[in-house]
């Protein structure tokens, strides 16, 4: 976390992070890229599964109606393709995390609009200190800081954590990564009455779902999701 600031900065007259050609805006973003990202324009109301818009905005999706997820909100920016289908990987696994910068004023953005009652407190996802040693940051924690400096809310980088490594979870279907990510996670410390678990990716929920069952186990009692893009589920 010592290089958060030096990863996350947003310098003035700076190229747009996409296109490079044209001066960024307060997202890191010249115009035309910012209007170009897939945002996410139709979706659950509980889980943001990406749906057709004529579907009605209230309506949650057959699988949160048959099974409700620990969670009671997700909200993401953008559906997971081109350019973020991109940028994202190049951030964890290229040692891009200055792309945050740019991603994440245009989630704080959309958060301003759509939360009445902002959480007490914000969680990144945590990853395995081991892992998180090797990558040398984890773009949840660094996400998390900017979006907490951004709407004024706190962070904790320390109550939940991360105490068995668990494998890839892309290379898992829905079933197989709610088994691998159980007892994998611990919590530390008191949880306030409201919440959010801050991450990049939100693909079947299995890891939200797992800390959100924590975080109301110890007395959460809303438990919302923001990331910056939402997969189909698979």
């Amino acid at each position: 976390m010592k290089n958060s600031k030096v990863y996350l900065r947003l310098f003035f007259n700076q190229p747009c992070f996409l296109c490079r050609l044209h001066t960024a805006g307060a997202s890191g973003l010249c115009d035309a890229c910012h209007a170009d990202l897939p945002w996410l324009i139709g979706c659950c109301p509980r889980c943001a599964e990406p749906r057709s818009p004529r579907i009605p905005p209230d309506q949650p999706c057959g699988r949160c109606q048959t099974s409700p997820p620990g969670f009671d909100r997700v909200i993401a920016a953008f559906g997971y393709a081109f350019p973020l289908s991109q940028m994202i990987p190049g951030i964890k696994y290229h040692r891009r995390p200055a792309l945050l910068g740019g991603l994440a004023a245009t989630l704080a953005g959309l958060l301003q609009e759509r939360i009445e009652t902002p959480p007490d407190l914000l969680l990144p996802v945590p990853m395995h200190p081991w892992q998180e040693s090797v990558r040398g940051f984890n773009q949840a924690a660094l996400l998390a800081s900017e979006l907490g400096k951004r709407l004024d809310i706190p962070v904790s980088h320390s109550t939940l954590r991360k105490v068995r490594r668990t494998g890839h979870q892309a290379e898992l279907d829905r079933r197989s990564r709610a088994i691998n990510l159980r007892g994998s996670f611990a919590l530390s410390g008191r949880v306030p009455e409201r919440v959010a678990i801050v991450d990049d990716i939100l693909t079947t929920g299995a890891t939200a779902n797992e800390l959100a069952k924590l975080l109301k186990k110890a007395g959460s009692n809303e438990v919302q999701v923001w990331v910056l893009a939402r997969t189909p589920s698979n």
